[in-house]
C-alpha cells in the first residue's frame, strides 16, 4: 500500500510540473556568460550571443585594461577595470542584431571596438 501510495504522488506531481504555463517558463529563462577581454578581443569562439526574446541575460565581464562596455540597441554601459568582475543584466525585450563595443581602452579616448554581437530573435 505505501508504494502504491508513493507511486500515485509521483504522478501527481509529475502532472504539476507539466501544468506550468509556458509565460511563467519564459519569465524564468536566464543565460548566464562569462565573457574576458584580453588583448582588447574576446574569444573567438564567442563571437555573437544568441537569446530569444523576454531572456534575462547576465553577462560578467573581465578585463586586462580599463575600457567601457557599450550594449547598442539597449544603451547599457559598464566600465570594467583590471582585476575586478562587472556585471551587465538586463532583458532581452528588442529584437535585431546589437554590437557589443568597447570604448576607451587604457582609459583613454580612442577608437571603438566591436567584441561581439547580440542576436536577440522573437519568441
Amino acid at each position: 500500500m505505501g508504494r502504491s501510495l508513493a507511486m500515485l504522488l509521483s504522478v501527481f506531481t509529475l502532472s504539476l510540473c507539466g501544468s506550468v504555463p509556458a509565460s511563467a517558463q519564459e519569465h524564468r529563462a536566464e543565460r548566464s556568460l562569462d565573457i574576458k577581454i584580453v588583448k582588447r578581443k574576446v574569444d573567438e569562439a564567442l563571437s555573437t550571443i544568441r537569446a530569444k526574446q523576454g531572456e534575462e541575460i547576465r553577462l560578467r565581464w573581465r578585463t586586462d585594461e580599463t575600457a567601457t562596455v557599450h550594449l547598442h540597441g539597449y544603451d547599457i554601459e559598464k566600465t570594467l577595470k583590471p582585476g575586478e568582475a562587472v556585471e551587465m543584466t538586463f532583458k532581452a525585450h528588442a529584437t535585431g542584431r546589437f554590437p557589443i563595443e568597447a570604448h576607451g581602452f587604457g582609459g583613454k579616448k580612442g577608437k571603438h571596438v566591436t567584441l561581439l554581437y547580440l542576436e536577440v530573435l522573437p519568441r
